[in-house]
């Protein structure tokens, strides 16, 4: 029989019939026998070749009953979310903000209802900015700056910009732009400079354009709705006032600006630190600027020179000031004191010499004469006739006797501190002794010189 011959229960292939189990299992009466099961019929008699109307009948109620509460409690399961230390998670219900969660496990409505956005608010996220730009005495510098920020508010930093890292790079661009052009090159690249700028006082509250036959400067505001000129003034008084310009100020000053700018947008994020990796001119001009940096410093220097040695004349010109004032502090002074004591003394003296005019003058004549002979070198001679001519050395003699008499006192003060100076003691009684004529001789020569003096 030919392969195509019809025939009831042939195979083909030469398979026999295809019911009596010598082949392999029909796929399609599988699936059959499959769907009157979950169909709740029993021995497969709604089948096609049966008629019946089962195959088209969905799952019974019991299995129902038993999928749709494991399916729930699923779906349910899916709504745990874990938000790790550091973080914070942000609720979307529908696409609007609930609430903002801390580090833990919490729940959520499952997806579609609720949506968890994850943010590290701990981690320190960067940013930098490098150009060249132009100052404001026009001069070209290249300056690098990097802020480093961290997020304050997870639903702000999410929602509220488009790209807010984007946002930050941009405004940190603009803070150093900003601060650069409106500072001097010196300000902006050395370090510690503080350039002062010469103020002129006449040009104040002065319109140059009046009687130059243009227009006198106007208010900008004039004219304008009160309400919106304090809106304009509130906004001026917010942003930051930048009074120190110089280069150790500049990282302080780039970050006023920008967390100002960022608050003023509600980015959620808060600016940690600035710093300013490099801040030098291009380097086509890199070697004119450092001689021009150490002409500077020498100039520096040698009026640090200059300012040592005019603090160190001024000094010295005050010491010595100081000191001739003193002296003669102390001149007048002793001037003052010896004149009063020679008044008073006058004064005693003439009491005196109310008392007794005889005895006085006598006492003051011998006194005047006592000191004018003690300072001249006095020669005592003999007037005699063809004979030799005899003299005594009384200046000498007095100066042997005052030196005799210092000895004497050295004698007698080491007598008192040692017992071996009885030897030197009783030498120096000797010459003491020895020496004791002569003032006497001297004093009597004095005597009768003085009597010879008053007799004549």
């Amino acid at each position: 029989m030919a392969w195509n011959e019809p025939g009831k229960g042939q195979d083909p292939w030469g398979g026999g019939n295809k019911n009596n189990g010598s082949g392999p299992p029909d796929l399609d009466q599988i699936w059959r026998k499959f769907r009157a099961r979950m169909s709740g019929n029993k021995g497969g008699s709604g089948g096609p070749e049966s008629g019946g109307s089962g195959g088209a009948g969905g799952p019974s109620p019991a299995i129902l009953l038993f999928i749709i509460p494991i399916a729930l409690v699923i779906w349910l399961a899916t709504g745990l979310y874990v938000v790790q230390p550091g973080e914070k998670g942000v609720v979307l219900r529908f696409g609007d903000y609930t609430q903002t969660q801390g580090p833990g496990w919490h729940w959520r409505i499952p997806y579609p209802v609720d949506r968890v956005y994850k943010v590290d608010t701990q981690q320190v996220r960067r940013a930098k900015n490098r150009a060249v730009m132009l100052t404001k005495d026009e001069n070209i510098v290249e300056v690098e700056v990097a802020v480093q920020y961290r997020i304050s508010d997870a639903m702000n930093y999410l929602f509220q910009l488009r790209e807010p890292d984007a946002t930050v790079e941009q405004v940190l661009r603009s803070a150093v732009r900003e601060i650069v052009g409106t500072s001097r090159m010196n300000q902006v690249i050395q370090e510690g400079v503080q350039v002062e700028e010469l103020e002129d006082r006449a040009l104040q509250n002065v319109d140059l354009k009046e009687g130059s036959g243009q227009p006198a400067e106007k208010d900008a505001l004039q004219g304008v709705d009160d309400k919106l000129v304090d809106e304009i003034k509130a906004q001026q008084e917010s942003y930051p006032e930048i009074t120190d310009r110089s280069r150790a100020a500049l990282p302080e000053n780039v970050r006023k600006i920008v967390q100002s700018t960022l608050s003023s947008y509600d980015a959620g994020v808060d600016v940690v630190a600035i710093n300013v990796q490099y801040s030098q001119p291009p380097e086509q001009v890199q070697g004119a600027f450092e001689e021009a940096i150490k002409a500077r410093e020498e100039e520096e220097r040698k009026k640090n020179i200059a300012r040592a040695y005019a603090r160190d004349i001024v000094a010295r010109a005050q010491g010595e000031k100081a000191r001739i004032m003193l002296d003669a502090r102390g001149y007048r002074e002793q001037k003052t004191a010896r004149a009063k004591g020679e008044a008073q003394r006058f004064t005693d003296l003439l009491a005196q010499y109310e008392k007794a005019p005889d005895v006085t003058r006598e006492r003051l004549y011998l006194e005047t004469m006592g000191d004018v002979l003690s300072n001249a070198n006095l020669i005592l001679a003999e007037q005699g006739g063809n004979g030799p001519m005899m003299y005594l050395p009384l200046e000498k003699m007095l100066n042997d006797s005052r030196r005799n008499k210092q000895v004497e006192n050295a004698a007698n003060d080491g007598m008192n501190g040692s017992q071996g100076s009885d030897s030197g003691n009783s030498a120096g009684t000797a010459d003491s002794g020895s020496n004791d004529n002569r003032p006497s001789s001297t004093s009597r020569s004095s005597d009768s010189l003085r009597s010879r003096d008053r007799n004549s």
